[in-house]
């Protein structure tokens, strides 16, 4: 997994996106929320983790893990490419999370 990071502050903390490219379409069952087509492609996810961040990515990239989050059910399927990280509060993640949303397609 390849990662870069921007800014200043706590070097384990802050925002992130995680690249992640789904080989095929599935359906896939995303906890109480229900069962969502995937399409074949490239998925990018908004993040925070204010301690810990290397291992937060790590979790994202790994295969065999507890769905606890949302994106546990799409990461286990596809291939982590990568994340950007940047020294923030988490309160910016809404606010890439809504850059990302006016640049590209939403899947969910």
């Amino acid at each position: 997994m390849n990662s870069s990071r921007a800014g200043n502050g706590d070097p384990d903390g802050g925002v992130y996106i995680a690249v992640f490219y789904l080989a095929e379409a599935q359906d896939i069952s995303v906890g109480k929320l229900g069962r969502f087509g995937f399409g074949q492609g490239v998925y990018f996810y908004a993040g925070s983790a204010q301690r810990n961040l290397s291992a937060r990515l790590e979790r994202h990239s790994r295969k065999s893990k507890a769905t606890r989050w949302h994106i546990d059910y799409l990461s286990v399927r596809a291939e982590m490419l990568g994340a950007i990280t940047v020294a923030a509060p988490r309160h910016r993640e809404c606010e890439l999370a809504k850059e990302l949303a006016g640049m590209f397609e939403l899947a969910a």
